[in-house]
């Protein structure tokens, strides 16, 4: 196996992602403007946010070499 660097981006982004829509961190220092993100973003990001980390550490490990 050959180790990429690359997929680090892709688990940041996936793990910021399932972070901000379980409100773990913030989107926006305004309190409406990060509710609305939630509401908007927030289920799709639950789901969409584990497949980008899975993404992230197969590409990783060089699964995609």
């Amino acid at each position: 196996m050959h180790f990429n660097p690359s997929g680090l981006i892709a688990c940041a982004g996936g793990t910021y992602g399932l972070l901000a829509a379980l409100r773990i961190v913030r989107v926006s220092k305004n309190p409406d403007t990060n509710e609305a993100w939630l509401r908007k973003f927030g289920p799709l990001m639950k789901i969409l946010s584990p497949f980008v980390i899975l993404f992230g550490l197969a590409e990783l490990i060089g699964l995609f070499n």
